[in-house]
């Protein structure tokens, strides 16, 4: 079979399927799912040498087999990643998901309570299953737990905003306008030149208008060869399975100014070609709140 595909962050190496014959009942589901190139050829499950792609290790084939004749391996995938699926029982109906992800809402003021080791690893699990581009996930995050990382990753984030500032006054940015999208400059005047005002005001007051003063962040970023969703995806899996948990989140979106700045990347371990999509704060709420609001989507158009 190929020994090549996809590249990622880990190579361009193919994963090995590998079929028990003694046990494979030759039912076909491993080549219905695959999308690179099982088949069932001469009364066997064999590998199209023909497909597009060598075996991208997605584990699908492993997952669907009966029997459990079928294997994978390469490419973070091996046999001991295989897992019982939940009992129907335990599946969410759709009002209950429905009922979680309308309750969510973006929470800016947090309770002392610090999230316990043991609740931080269970939301890094529930989001590591969110589906990505190609597998296997090329998505990294650096997770920041108490006041004291926080606040030493915003007085970081902090220096570098003020550095950059001198960027973002009137008169640069009038001098950019003729090479920008009038969107692209209008943002920069109209939101990113203020919030960068507003984080140095906070500062000197000593009010964290970064993070909110929460015990927990977390920044998920990724390689050169991921789809560029992944992380977003990964985050937004996050940020649900923190509401489950009895967390309030909130996304921040200005974190990614940090990859214009190498030495900022590696002092926390974001490997070079990498880069920062978002940052998700959390902790426990100090407020709730007794309605939620409808939200709709810009447009909805049928075809």
């Amino acid at each position: 079979m190929k020994d090549k595909t996809f590249r990622t962050g880990i190579g361009d190496a193919a994963a090995v399927p590998t079929v028990d014959v003694s046990t494979c009942n030759l039912c076909g589901l491993c080549a219905k799912v695959c999308g690179t190139g099982l088949m069932i050829k001469d009364g066997a499950v064999a590998f199209n040498e023909d497909a597009f792609a060598g075996c991208i290790g997605c584990g699908q084939c492993m997952a669907i087999c009966p029997t459990g004749s079928i294997t994978v391996t390469g490419r973070k995938m091996s046999p001991e990643m295989r897992m019982p699926m939940p009992a129907p029982e335990e599946f969410a109906t759709p009002d209950q998901l429905e009922s979680l992800l309308r309750r969510r809402r973006s929470v800016r003021i947090y309770s002392d309570k610090e999230v316990d080791r043991f609740i931080i690893d269970r939301i890094l699990r529930m989001a590591s299953t969110a589906p990505m581009g190609i597998p296997p996930s090329d998505v990294g995050v650096v997770v920041f737990i108490g006041r004291k990382k926080v606040g030493e990753f915003r007085e970081d984030m902090l220096d570098l905003f003020q550095s950059m500032s001198k960027y973002f006054n009137r008169g640069l940015l009038a001098i950019m306008r003729p090479f920008m999208k009038k969107a692209s400059y209008e943002m920069l005047r109209d939101f990113v030149r203020p919030v960068f005002k507003e984080y140095a005001r906070g500062r000197e007051k000593g009010v964290d208008f970064l993070f909110y003063d929460c015990p927990l962040v977390l920044l998920f970023h990724s390689g050169p060869y991921s789809d560029p969703a992944d992380s977003y995806i990964a985050a937004t899996y996050a940020m649900i399975a923190a509401e489950s948990l009895g967390l309030g989140t909130c996304m921040n979106g200005m974190i990614p100014i940090m990859n214009y700045n190498r030495k900022l990347m590696q002092k926390y371990g974001i490997p070079k070609g990498n880069k920062v999509a978002i940052g998700i704060m959390m902790g426990y709420p100090a407020i709730r709140y007794q309605r939620t609001l409808r939200r709709d989507f810009a447009s909805v158009t049928f075809n």
